[in-house]
């Protein structure tokens, strides 16, 4: 195995261990189960080293905030150590995947292996900002901290407790690195991505490269950071599968006489990473659950029912890129046309507020399958829509064409606006 030094920009070195081929392919032959365990260890807090998360997704958590603290954690992957993962792995795994004592740079395990590592820490702070009562929102992406809050006297209480809790779980914050920034000063960065109060955008200094790489002629390097610019939701899924989503939402369309829409831009666009919540629950953007959503049920019908005058409306939902469905699922299938899918035992909207935060609206099925489902939203810190404070209009994330038809609303309600880059009408929903 190699030992290279790479240097950094402030003038140190980072140390990468290059396994040769044969020595990778060991370690790969442990990322299956690695996975499996981080995936049922792991908080929705992790965004790094995550299938279907990005530096996207965890810069939307934070989006209408009005401020954020970042930390870095310092030396993070040499910092990990096999006694911070020893209730997780079996000794086996664990004589593979650390070399010289830490789960090294470089190495194809030593990601999941730091999530895994860094999960005390990041349930410690997620216990203590519950204890706390205040609306904070809290992400981690590898070794970078990142908290968001409205209220500026949080700002000591933040920057005194999290260094703490951080020392307590056998991390070190690099206190040159920790920064607070304010909303009122201009978008926040957070991971290299800017986040305002209505969502997020590529930063000045990703556009400065750009134009420098198209200008020195680095084709390559611009595609990159061209793509990047884009922002995109990661896939959680496979291009056939999302192909094949897109084309049973036509069906859907054509089926039941909803308006056409265009599935491919709503599903891009939406603003809530699909989340399994565990337990056969799930946060999902699948046309065909919002499409459905009174179809693919075990039995129970609401107003959405595709048969009836609400059930038309349900491309708002589709549309509305701050609204997403969670789903409580059965083994049970059902199938209309050649479209099938495992039925709900229990379904609510999820909508994600211009303050950042997170919330379920109305639940619908049988009582005891609904309580369970509510059990799984509230223990990933998804609060109910009823419960949220009524002196102040919260909006949900994006606009919805008044040309569409509406469907019934639970808690939301709805305005009227005109959009200022379009001069298009729009509905602006809050609650």
């Amino acid at each position: 195995m190699k030992i290279v030094q790479i240097p950094k920009r402030n003038g140190e070195y980072r140390t990468i261990y290059v396994p040769d081929k044969k020595e990778k392919q060991k370690f790969k032959n442990l990322l299956g189960e690695l996975n499996r365990k981080a995936k049922n260890i792991l908080s929705n807090a992790v965004h790094g080293f995550v299938p279907g998360r990005s530096p996207v997704t965890n810069a939307l958590a934070h989006v209408g905030y009005e401020y954020t603290i970042s930390f870095d954690l310092e030396d993070f992957f040499d910092t990990v150590t096999p006694e911070k993962v020893s209730k997780y792995l079996t000794k086996e795994e664990k004589e593979t995947v650390f070399v010289d004592g830490a789960a090294r740079q470089g190495l194809p395990t030593s990601p999941v292996v730091a999530n895994l590592a860094a999960a005390d820490m990041d349930k410690a702070i997620l216990k203590w900002i519950k204890k706390t009562q205040k609306n904070i929102v809290y992400t981690r992406y590898a070794d970078d901290l990142t908290l968001s809050f409205n209220e500026p006297e949080l700002i000591p209480v933040i920057k005194d407790k999290i260094p703490e809790i951080v020392k307590r779980n056998g991390f070190k914050i690099n206190e040159k690195k920790t920064r607070v920034q304010a909303a009122i000063a201009g978008r926040r960065i957070i991971c290299g991505i800017a986040v305002d109060k209505n969502g997020i955008y590529p930063t000045r200094e990703v556009k400065r490269r750009l134009r420098a790489a198209l200008h020195q002629g680095k084709i390559r390097q611009a595609k990159g950071l061209e793509e990047w610019m884009k922002l995109k939701l990661p896939n959680s899924e496979k291009k056939e599968e999302k192909i094949k989503r897109i084309e049973e939402a036509k069906v859907l369309i054509e089926l039941w006489g909803i308006k056409k829409i265009d599935v491919e831009k709503a599903l891009r666009e939406k603003a809530i990473p699909e989340m399994d919540l565990g337990d056969n629950c799930y946060i999902t953007n699948d046309p065909a659950y919002i499409f459905g959503m009174s179809y693919f049920t075990t039995g129970w019908r609401s107003c959405m029912a595709p048969d009836g005058g609400y059930g038309k409306g349900v491309v708002t939902w589709m549309m509305l890129s701050g609204t997403s469905v969670a789903v409580f699922l059965s083994d049970r299938k059902k199938a209309t046309g050649s479209v099938e899918r495992r039925v709900m035992r229990a379904r609510c909207l999820v909508h994600r507020l211009r303050t950042g935060e997170l919330v379920y609206d109305r639940l619908y099925g049988n009582p005891q399958d609904i309580e369970f489902l509510k059990k799984k939203l509230e223990e990933h810190g998804i609060k109910s829509a009823r419960e949220m404070p009524k002196d102040s209009k919260l909006y949900v994330v994006g606009n919805v064409s008044r040309s569409l038809p509406q469907p019934y609303y639970d808690t939301l309600r709805k305005e009227k606006v005109v959009l200022k880059e379009s001069q298009k009408k729009a509905y602006r929903f809050f609650i």
